[in-house]
């Protein structure tokens, strides 16, 4: 929301808050997958190896697949 506010002032154009569908998923299942693996307190490597890997999956997605 700061960041939405600030792009009036120091921004070319303002930014809204309109999201396409697949980055509300994304966004989702991201904040899912935190929870889950935070929920326990006690995570193993190869939790934290998985998690990085679905971030980084999202991250390539959002790049090759920009919004129309």
């Amino acid at each position: 929301m700061a960041l939405v506010l600030a792009s009036y002032v120091l921004g070319p154009s303002p930014m809204t808050l309109q999201f396409w569908p697949g980055a509300v998923a994304m966004i989702l299942l991201a904040t899912l997958t935190a929870a889950l693996v935070s929920n326990s307190g006690r995570t193993a490597w190869f939790v934290g190896v998985v998690t990085l890997g679905v971030y980084f999956t999202f991250a390539i997605a959002l790049y090759l697949l920009p919004p129309r």
